[in-house]
């Protein structure tokens, strides 16, 4: 009794300190809370064009002047409103800041600062007479508090776009239980819940606008979702939920519906025809299937995106042409196929619209010309044939992209070559099988990008269109047609920052004016017949702001010139493939923006100089397929953002480089066909463990002793599979399942490892079997001596597996047959016995897998084993074992005879020794007990 007189007392104690504490605040009179804001204006740190910085308690109002302050709002003698949206306010706000004071607070709103990725603070539970509160776009972070559950007069909610922000799922329950009579605003985008959608959602009946996009939400859409009936808004776009579009129907106040990019199945229902409010629907990039029902009562319509999806083949209906009030129609990769009807363009106020990446054929209806209000057209990769005097009517279409169609000029240079055809911005007629330039570029003033690439143009480049759009053109790619030259001098653009002139037929020597384009930051002369020398002239561009140089496969001659200077910002040099010599420049220690260095297959010579700067950018180096000489400069180990280095196909002669293991980023290490020597070892006391490297190319070298078995324990990297795939853009060479390929880009999935053609000897180390991501390994061509370790069962992963021309002996172990994914196998040529594996990958290889085994037997190859069944996969039997020495005949009787002497003596020791141990533990245990 005594217990609970005090726990009532402490319960009343505090009660009375709440009331207390409650009743100060409430008695706070105007003048007080226009202090407390005063007081807030000076803890926050703000920019010169905040509201707050306004703020004076100077005024001629006197207490009451608080209430003319920008953002403020005040009713019957308290401050009831704060506006301080984009008031550039910076740093967090404390859970006991002043501004929670400030309980008569109806409305708050901090959106649009920057409290510096700080918590939302929990004192805003505080403000329990909220009924508006927007936290948006203000870097909030970390997790919502979960007083802001006690907020249970809210109406509006806004905490989106704070990406770094948490809400618990059981906060979010409380959130929705609290507040379900009055919550009619709830804006939650960008908030990671990792949760279901709670079925107590269903309980917000008072609900109209609900934005969950880019919420992190899992699983389906409880079906609760359908008693928010008072809907207009729902947004739940890029939350990756999936379920079928059931739970939407009934929502028939809806007027804006985005779905985009979940993983939504299924076909539509007929009864998406009742949401006929509908003016905004969004279902693109989901997996809907099936037929599209008719959309004809959804007349309200403005905005309509179905792209993406996997309906079943439809052509463009009759419907659509029925509504009227389209604006935006995004029809893109929608299986979409046959003629584009000429009832369509009625669509007359539709101002963008997509219908790429789809199986429309036919003509171009001429009722195109109907739609007077397109601004944006994009129809490329189809089979449309196009008359292009169509668009030159549509005085408003500034963005146009027919590539991959079938596009006719004919006659367009006599009619509207004016000043009367549209203004494009942006214009791609790729692959549209044209043979000339369009003339009708000639009046084109506004052009920011023209794309003319992979079409059939030849001959010279016209001097006229270096005159397209001057002064706005800031993309010119012409690349993949059967241009030869330049029919005059490029005349400088002064807004071009990319030329493209890449897989075409120039020859000759690079135009030195093309040195006058000091604004460009990309140059790609690459795939032409360039027979000249680098231009010293390009020092301009590299000293300005050029950033890619890619002159690769030309007929270039000559020395690299040193052209490269501080002030330069390039970051890809690609010089590769072509018939350059002589050293490489020095002045490249001065491009410390480089981030790709690519000067393979040339004829460059002497050794690799020291050019490699402190804390460099670089990320790739290809030397390869050059005469270059010498050791390997020691200032590679500068480059901390190397990800490969090729330098195969060279005359380096030196040592493994084992310094660069530190190296963090070090994924593709290729030094094949050099002549590095000597073995393969760690230093002591030295760190070199190449934490990311994933393929790595020692072949055809003299490197001798035995194979590093040290290294294998280190590369954790090949240890276990990265289920999380990521692309190198870069190109190198490598050989793979026994072919020489050329890789554009590299998944950092790939593991491979080729230590082939060197003088590696002993045996094959069992630290090679705990690489299991391997994908390749190249052991051939050495001295390997020993077994093939059964445990290479391990390299579950493995796919080519190549021990050719050893000395290896024994047998090739069953356990291989384990290994699913190998395609290709070859342990020809060493000193292998007995019979080869049968069953799954083994059946695919050929008798070239085995040749040069003279003790090997079995299929493939046409000698038999002495017993036929060795041939066959093993049936584990009392018969028969593929064990060697498993006992047969007379050994069973031997062993019989000790089994059962063993087992009666076993059992009359067993029952005594039980026995005895028992009576010991009774009294042992008597003992302890008292």
């Amino acid at each position: 009794m005594t217990k609970f007189v005090h726990v009532f007392m402490l319960i009343l104690v505090l009660h009375v300190r709440k009331s207390a504490l409650a009743n100060s605040f409430s008695s706070l009179s105007l003048a007080d809370e226009c202090s407390l804001l005063f007081q807030f204006k000076k803890n926050m740190s703000i920019g010169n064009y905040s509201k707050v910085a306004s703020w004076n308690l100077n005024g001629s109002n006197g207490a009451r002047s608080c209430c003319v302050w920008d953002g403020v709002e005040c009713r019957l003698g308290h401050v009831i409103g704060l506006d301080l949206s984009s008031s550039f306010l910076y740093g967090p706000i404390s859970s006991n800041s002043i501004l929670f004071k400030l309980i008569h607070l109806r409305t708050l709103n901090l959106a649009d600062n920057d409290f510096r990725s700080s918590q939302v603070p929990s004192g805003i539970g505080r403000l329990v007479r909220l009924e508006n509160l927007n936290l948006s776009h203000s870097f909030f972070s970390r997790v919502v508090p979960k007083e802001i559950s006690h907020l249970m007069n809210l109406a509006s909610l806004d905490l989106s776009r704070n990406y770094g922000l948490k809400l618990h799922s059981y906060d979010f329950q409380n959130l929705v239980q609290n507040a379900s009579e009055t919550l009619r605003v709830l804006h939650l985008a960008g908030i990671n819940i990792e949760s279901k959608i709670p079925a107590s959602i269903g309980n917000l009946t008072q609900l109209y606008i609900l934005d969950l996009s880019s919420c992190t939400f899992t699983g389906t859409l409880p079906a609760s979702v359908s008693n928010l009936t008072q809907l207009t808004v729902l947004d739940l776009s890029y939350t990756y939920i999936s379920g079928t579009f059931t739970p939407f129907v009934s929502l028939l106040n809806l007027y804006y519906l985005n779905l985009k990019r979940n993983g939504m199945i299924g076909q539509l229902p007929t009864s998406l025809t009742n949401l006929t409010h509908l003016t905004v629907l969004d279902l693109s990039d989901n997996e809907f299937t099936g037929s599209l029902p008719s959309l004809e009562s959804c007349s309200n319509l403005a905005y309509l995106s179905l792209s993406g999806n996997n309906f079943d083949r439809w052509k463009l209906p009759d419907w659509l042409g029925k509504l009227k009030k389209i604006t935006f129609l995004n029809l893109a990769d929608a299986n979409l196929y046959g003629q584009i009807p000429s009832s369509f363009p009625n669509l007359t106020l539709v101002e963008y619209l997509f219908l790429s990446l789809n199986q429309l054929e036919g003509q171009l209806p001429s009722s195109f010309q109907n739609f007077q209000k397109l601004e944006l057209f994009y129809l490329f990769d189809n089979k449309v044939t196009v008359d292009f005097y169509l668009f030159l009517s549509l005085k408003k279409l500034q963005i146009l992209c027919l590539s991959g169609n079938n596009i006719t000029l004919l006659d367009i240079d006599d009619r509207h070559t004016n000043e009367t055809q549209p203004k494009f911005i942006y214009l791609w007629l790729a692959s549209c099988n044209l043979k000339v330039f369009p003339k009708f570029l000639w009046f084109q003033h506004q052009l920011k990008v023209l794309n003319l690439d992979n079409n059939e143009i030849e001959g010279l480049i016209p001097g006229w269109i270096w005159n397209v759009s001057r002064g706005t053109l800031s993309d010119l790619s012409l690349a993949q047609n059967l241009l030869v030259g330049f029919e005059q001098h490029v005349v400088p653009q002064v807004g071009l920052q990319s030329l493209v002139l890449s897989h075409n037929m120039l020859t000759g020597e690079i135009p030195p004016s093309i040195c006058n384009l000091l604004n460009l930051w990309s140059l790609d002369m690459s795939y032409n017949n360039i027979t000249t020398s680098v231009p010293t002239c390009l020092g301009k561009l590299i000293n300005s702001n050029l950033l890619v140089l890619n002159l690769r496969s030309n007929s270039l001659q000559g020395t690299i010139p040193n052209i490269f200077t501080y002030e330069s910002k390039l970051r890809m040099i690609d010089l590769s493939k072509n018939k350059l010599d002589g050293p490489l420049p020095r002045s490249l220690e001065n491009c410390e923006s480089l981030e790709i260095l690519d000067l393979r297959r040339n004829a460059l010579q002497g050794t690799i100089p020291n050019i490699f700067f402190n804390k460099s950018k670089l990320q790739m180096i290809d030397l390869s397929e050059n005469k270059l000489e010498g050791p390997l400069p020691g200032s590679l180990e500068n480059c901390e953002s190397l990800e490969i280095l090729d330098l195969g196909r060279n005359l380096i002669e030196d040592m493994f480089p084992f310094w660069l293991g530190t190296l963090p980023e070090l994924q593709v290490l290729i030094l094949r066909f050099n002549k590095f020597h000597g073995i393969i070892s760690i230093p002591s006391n030295i760190k070199v463990s190449f934490p990311k490297l994933h393929i790595i190319d020692l072949s055809y070298n003299s490197f001798s002793g035995y194979l590093p078995n040290q290294y294998f324990c280190y590369w954790l990297e090949m240890k276990e599979t990265n289920e999380n795939a990521t692309y190198m853009y870069f190109s190198i060479q490598l050989t793979n399942k026994g072919v020489m390929m050329e890789y554009v880009k590299i998944i950092n999935t790939f593991f491979a490892i080729d230590l082939s053609s060197n003088m590696f000897r002993g045996k094959i180390p069992e630290s090679i079997n705990t690489l299991g991501g391997l994908q390749s390994l190249n052991l051939s061509n050495n001295e390997l001596c020993g077994i093939i370790p059964p445990s290479m069962r391990n390299l579950i992963r493995l796919e080519s597996l190549d021990l050719s021309n050893n000395k290896l002996s024994g047998a090739i172990p069953q356990d291989l047959v384990q290994l699913h994914f190998l395609e290709v196998l070859n342990v020809s040529n060493n000193n292998l016995t007995g019979s080869i594996p049968q069953g799954k990958q083994f059946a695919t290889f050929s008798n070239n897998s085995y040749v040069g085994n003279r003790a090997l037997c079995g299929y493939p190859l046409s000698s038999k084993c002495e017993d036929s069944k060795a041939s066959k996969p093993p049936k584990v039997s009392l018969e028969e074992d593929t064990e060697p020495g498993f006992p047969h005949g007379i050994d069973w009787i031997v062993i019989l005879i000790g089994v059962v002497s063993g087992l009666v003596i076993g059992l009359i020791c067993g029952d005594y020794l039980t026995t005895r141990c028992y009576m010991w533990f009774l009294l042992g245990f008597r003992k302890r007990r008292w």
